[in-house]
């Protein structure tokens, strides 16, 4: 994630204390200098070092003056220019990603959608159901669209497939259509849609409770150590805190026993 930004950035948890502490403080574990600190205090102030203490944020100032918080074990790191801001929050985040199925994290284009589902196809026996993961947004293909009906039977006209987008939608090609027999005049569920396209036919969205109708294979058990792989996915791309808006009682209890 760092890579791609103009300026790489070193996330790290949130700065705690601005200007140094006193000449009592033991040296630091690690100093951080010529960096570009985005500290967020009421100033906004920026500044070049900051230096840190079991586990928190100890003193932040010029590169000259962290310097002299160190001692012999300290570890030192030049940030040669690069950007430090203060670890990130996501308040709406159910996991970080990947999973079972079709990874379309990578797609950006239309394209890219049907080429990876194709892929699936290949190495899938006729009939076979296609599922992907929800690892992905339409916001990150050029089409800026989801891939719907008629997108997808290009590449599956026999095997069903079901894109899923999120929590609140699938995407289904004709073959699934067919599989859940889900047809123009299938009743619009309560607090669901069966969308359709400019000329009423079913494009294959379904929205919200409308996924009820179709039956998915269940998800592998969550394990503890794959939850703990999560959020150190997490950590890597800068985030810090995050709130699960909802969560299986199961997950709940892994939550609680990390």
């Amino acid at each position: 994630m760092a890579s791609r930004l103009a300026h790489r950035l070193l996330y790290v948890v949130p700065v705690l204390a601005t200007g140094l502490l006193s000449g009592q403080a033991p040296p630091a574990d690690m100093i951080l200098i010529n960096g570009h600190v985005i500290t967020v205090d009421s100033r906004f102030s920026i500044a070049q070092a900051v230096a840190i203490g079991g586990g928190r944020f100890t003193a932040v100032g010029s590169t000259e003056e962290i310097k002299r918080l160190a001692g012999p074990g300290t570890r030192a790191i030049d940030l040669r220019g690069q950007t430090v801001i203060p670890g990130l929050a996501d308040g709406h985040l159910h996991d970080a990603g990947g999973g079972p199925g079709v990874d379309l994290s990578g797609a950006r284009s239309i394209a890219d959608v049907q080429s990876a589902i194709a892929a699936r196809v290949k190495a899938s026996k006729p009939g076979d159901l296609i599922v992907t993961n929800s690892d992905w947004h339409e916001a990150q293909l050029k089409e800026h669209r989801l891939a719907y009906r008629r997108d997808l039977d290009v590449v599956s006209p026999d095997n069903p497939v079901v894109v899923v987008r999120g929590g609140h939608e699938y995407i289904l090609n004709s073959a699934a259509l067919r599989k859940w027999n889900i047809t123009t005049a299938t009743p619009q569920p309560a607090g669901g849609r069966i969308s359709r396209d400019a000329t009423g036919e079913l494009n294959g969205e379904l929205i919200d409770r409308a996924k009820a109708l179709v039956a998915l294979p269940p998800q592998p058990k969550l394990t503890i150590e794959e939850l703990q792989a999560q959020h150190r996915k997490l950590n890597a791309a800068g985030l810090t805190s995050i709130r699960y808006p909802g969560a299986s009682v199961e997950q709940y209890r892994l939550l609680q026993e990390m």
